[in-house]
């Protein structure tokens, strides 16, 4: 029984190739008026408007189809696009970074080769977590015992002057800054060739004062004040000598020296502090010993 459905099938297949060689010899060899041509445009006639139709009915779908493709296309190119932009984002601010922190390592490098420098080790940290309290003006560094940091060590930036260590932990210090009501050096100012003391302002927060000038009336606005250190090995400064503190921004002369007011803009922005420098000294005998 099977063989015979198998035969069967065999010979309709092989019939139904027969005749279709036939139809297309005899369509390839009649002309163009034949019959079978004729049954062909006949076919098309009838079939072209159906065509068509499907056409236009299946427009819609293909359409939304082929939108949906473009928006998953525009979508994921959208999404590279983002990414690329954060990543750019992301390299131009770390070469901001780079490009600050460079400036700052250059001011630094300058100020290590200032005169009175040779005794101290630049040890350089981060600072981070100012205090807010506008009178005792304090910041936390990222350096401590571990890199020979000391309570007692002056810190500085690359344009002068900030403030001395106070704390001291294994990995991180508090310094207190020159801004500070507890701070007090003694400093000369350049060109008026004065000697004096520097405070911070009792009634002007972040501005510093001169007191005790000799002869305030030879000070000028502008003139640059330092520090004076001091060359006396049992009453040493904390400070090196000729450390920039700032610009004297404001004079007030009285009838007497003790009248006079003579204000002082610290150099270091101390609303900007990024890289600074502990000045540690390697030798224990050279640790400061007194006040300023």
């Amino acid at each position: 029984m099977y063989d015979k459905q198998v035969r069967r099938r065999r010979l309709t297949l092989a019939a139904f190739v027969i005749a279709s060689v036939l139809l297309l010899t005899v369509y390839f060899g009649e002309g163009a008026g034949g019959g079978l041509h004729s049954v062909q445009r006949g076919a098309l006639s009838v079939l072209a408007p159906i065509q068509e139709g499907a056409h236009r009915v299946l427009k819609p779908f293909r359409d939304l189809f082929g939108w949906a493709g473009d928006t998953i296309d525009a979508k994921q190119e959208r999404d590279e696009l983002v990414e690329a932009n954060e990543r750019m984002n992301r390299e131009l601010a770390e070469l901001a970074t780079l490009r600050d922190d460079n400036a700052q390592y250059k001011e630094l490098l300058q100020i290590n080769e200032t005169g009175g420098m040779d005794a101290f080790e630049p040890v350089p940290a981060l600072a981070y977590a100012r205090s807010s309290n506008l009178f005792n003006s304090q910041v936390q560094i990222d350096k401590g015992s571990s890199a020979g940091v000391a309570v007692g060590q002056p810190v500085i930036t690359g344009r002068g002057l900030l403030g001395r260590v106070i704390e001291v932990a294994s990995n991180t210090a508090v310094v207190v800054l020159v801004t500070d009501q507890s701070f007090a050096t003694g400093v000369k100012v350049q060109g008026a060739n004065q000697q004096s003391t520097i405070v911070a302002s009792p009634n002007n927060p972040g501005v510093l004062e001169l007191t005790g000038v000799d002869n305030p009336d030879k000070v000028s606005r502008g003139d640059t004040v330092v520090t004076a250190g001091s060359s006396d090995p049992e009453y040493r400064s904390y400070y090196p000598r000729g450390i920039r503190i700032g610009t004297v921004s404001d004079i007030e002369l009285g009838e007497g020296n003790l009248d006079s007011r003579i204000r002082v803009k610290p150099s270091v922005d101390l609303g900007n502090l990024e890289w600074v420098e502990v000045l540690t000294r390697p030798d224990a005998d050279a640790t400061v010993a007194a006040l300023p």
